[in-house]
C-alpha cells in the first residue's frame, strides 16, 4: 500500500529497507522544527533549502536522535539532508 507521496508502508531506498513510521517521524520532526506541517516537508529537498538554518538542524539533531539507537552526529545531517536520506541513515545505511 502507498500514500500519497508514493512511500510503501516499508520503501527499499538505497538497498535499505525503509519503515514507513520511521520516515514519517523524520518529517513531523522536521515540521516541528520548520514550523509547517508535515505535508508540507519535502522528503527528497535539503533542510537548509527547505527552509532550515544551523540554529534549526541543531533542534532536528535532538529529536532526531531519539528515533533509533543509532548513535546520530550533528555533522551527519550535513551528510544526510533530506528526510529520506537520514531515514535511511538511521535504519543503519549510508
Amino acid at each position: 500500500m502507498t500514500d500519497e507521496d508514493g512511500l510503501l508502508d516499508g520503501e527499499l531506498i538505497d538497498g535499505e529497507l525503509i519503515d514507513g513510521e520511521l520516515i514519517d517521524a523524520v518529517r513531523r520532526a522536521w515540521a516541528e522544527t520548520l514550523g509547517i506541517d508535515a505535508d508540507e516537508v519535502p522528503l527528497d529537498e535539503g533542510f537548509f533549502d527547505a527552509g532550515g538554518n544551523s540554529l534549526l538542524l541543531l533542534l532536528l539533531w535532538e529529536q532526531l536522535n531519539g528515533l533509533t539507537d543509532r548513535a546520530l552526529r550533528a555533522t551527519d545531517l550535513f551528510q544526510h539532508p533530506t528526510v529520506r536520506a537520514q531515514a535511511t541513515f538511521l535504519v543503519g545505511g549510508s
